[in-house]
């Protein structure tokens, strides 16, 4: 039964442990500042504002690279927290494309290892396979991604939909809290 499981739900198994990847290596990227900026602006409530953002985070040590696209990112006085707006985010491994994310607003809060990602979030992995929701938040000290809102996942075969979702990037497990409704669309033996 749980190799039916794994047969069964796998696009939706990789696509949280892919997205929990990307996240990773976003808090991982922090040290670096950006590569590229129209626009460095001093704000009374800000440390920093930087518009039109393009950053990329190549580490030769690691096999994964991802580029940040964003509209503004604002850095807290004490530049313990980040905010970015309108961003799109692309994450390679090995070359290959591995998934895009994008959404409206984002915060990283270092001392907690939070990141905050709210508004039209979408994930779309290499196969085609998506996510949507609102709200999610990703907690760095467990690995794990949170969100109590509606979500729905989509691939070439199935549709899954309901409310709540925990990712797992540990056990490279998903799981859609309550309301599940499934549909697959065809046979996938």
């Amino acid at each position: 039964m749980k190799n039916n499981f794994i047969k069964r739900y796998w696009p939706v198994i990789g696509l949280g442990f892919t997205f929990l990847i990307v996240v990773y290596y976003i808090v991982q990227g922090h040290k670096n500042i950006i590569k590229t900026s129209k626009t460095i602006t001093a704000l009374p409530s800000y440390a920093l504002q930087l518009k039109d953002v393009h950053y990329v985070h190549d580490d030769p040590k690691k096999d994964a690279k991802w580029e940040l696209d964003a509209k503004r990112v604002r850095f807290s006085k004490d530049r313990s927290t980040i905010f970015f707006f309108d961003f799109y985010l692309t994450v390679s491994s090995k070359g290959k494309k591995t998934f895009d994310l994008r959404g409206k607003k984002g915060k990283y809060e270092k001392q907690k290892n939070l990141i905050f990602l709210s508004g039209d979030l979408k994930v779309t992995d290499a196969r085609g396979c998506k996510l949507y929701t609102e709200h999610l938040v990703f907690d760095e000290k467990t690995s794990q991604a949170y969100s109590d809102d509606p979500v729905r996942i989509e691939g070439s075969f199935f549709n899954i939909k309901g409310k709540g979702l925990v990712l797992d990037i540990k056990r490279k497990k998903i799981e859609v809290l309550s309301d599940v409704r499934s549909v697959i669309q065809k046979t996938i033996y």
